[in-house]
């Protein structure tokens, strides 16, 4: 798959003096702006732009750079979040740092000390990615098999479903020779992506026919409420936030927040693409399953709309040669192995 190695930038300025002034300085250092004069603009970008920092004032004409930080926190974006100040109140940057901003800049500041904040920020947030939190595996495996047996307890679908869906998300991980740490960060969300059906009543997970309208309302909550559980386990940070995007769509008309194409983490789009064969090819209380040519051709219908194209194509490929691929061996399996 391509990875553009141009910066995205997020530019968030009612000011048109100041913006033209900021874009010009950002573009000459080779930084791809996008521009934003109000909150509502700044929120569709985010939405649809896969962007690697956001610069934002402070005061906008239809909220302020408090409320976009909020959004950008909610939808559990690692993006560095630089707000801009005219303002000399302390507390006002105090506050916006106490919220999960990474720095700030304060008006009027010189243009030549731009290149410097964003490239400090880019730096932090690549070197915070690389060593990302320690985890302690005995103790992991220990928390995600008491999860996996509530949620067991509770659906009996999900029985078998969670590992065969890692499996599959590990063969995708194999192919784009994503390192061990990240295969192991996809192999957990993989593990934990139904968590949040934890939440939901027995009637909604047990109904064998089609939802009602309220029904399916609550059923949607699920990445949310697996999120959230999640991501109170710090070593469970990064999956937190695939858990809570794995039904988003690619065309933009997912949930839980409505993120597009590559706004949306490539593990969330990896976790679709595996959930949705997996669900095909399983028997439903609703429904039999369907064959893996059946479910193939379903994804390959979606692609470009529900799911990421590339990625679907390959994974169709993946298993169309699924004899010169050998079954992948999940982590989790060898460290209970080790532990029992």
């Amino acid at each position: 798959m391509n990875q553009k190695s141009t910066v995205k930038i997020l530019l968030v300025e009612d000011d048109k003096v100041t913006f033209r002034a900021v874009q010009r300085s950002l573009e000459k250092q080779g930084f791809l702006c996008y521009g934003a004069g109000t909150l509502a603009e700044a929120v569709t970008i985010l939405k649809h732009e896969a962007l690697d920092l956001v610069l934002c004032d402070l005061m906008l004409p239809d909220g302020n750079g408090m409320e976009l930080l909020e959004i950008v926190r909610m939808f559990l974006m690692d993006i560095p979040f630089v707000v801009i100040t005219a303002s000399e109140k302390k507390s006002l940057i105090r506050d916006a740092m106490n919220m999960g901003a990474n720095d700030f800049l304060t008006k009027p500041f010189n243009l030549d000390n731009l290149p410097t904040v964003v490239e400090r920020n880019l730096i932090r947030e690549k070197i915070n990615g690389a060593h990302g939190r320690p985890r302690k595996v005995s103790v992991l495996i220990k928390t995600i098999q008491a999860l996996i047996a509530a949620l067991e307890a509770k659906d009996s679908y999900t029985s078998g479903h969670s590992m065969r869906v890692a499996r599959h998300a590990r063969l995708i991980g194999n192919a784009l020779k994503l390192s061990e740490d990240e295969q192991f960060t996809l192999e957990l969300s993989a593990l934990l992506h139904d968590i949040g059906k934890i939440g939901m009543p027995d009637s909604i997970l047990n109904k064998t026919s089609s939802l009602e309208d309220m029904e399916y309302k609550t059923a949607k909550e699920h990445p949310v409420i697996g999120s959230n559980i999640v991501g109170k386990i710090d070593e469970l940070q990064g999956v937190s936030a695939i858990i809570r995007h794995h039904h988003e769509r690619f065309d933009g008309k997912g949930y839980p927040d409505g993120l597009s194409g590559q706004a949306i983490p490539l593990f969330a789009r990896i976790l679709a693409i595996v959930d949705a064969y997996e669900s095909i090819v399983s028997k439903r209380s609703y429904r039999n399953p369907k064959t893996s040519g059946e479910a193939l051709s379903e994804l390959e219908k979606n692609a470009g709309t529900q799911f990421d194209p590339e990625l679907t194509a390959l994974f169709i490929k993946l298993l169309t040669n699924k004899g010169t691929n050998p079954e992948p061996q999940l982590k989790i399996e060898s460290e209970m192995e080790k532990s029992s």
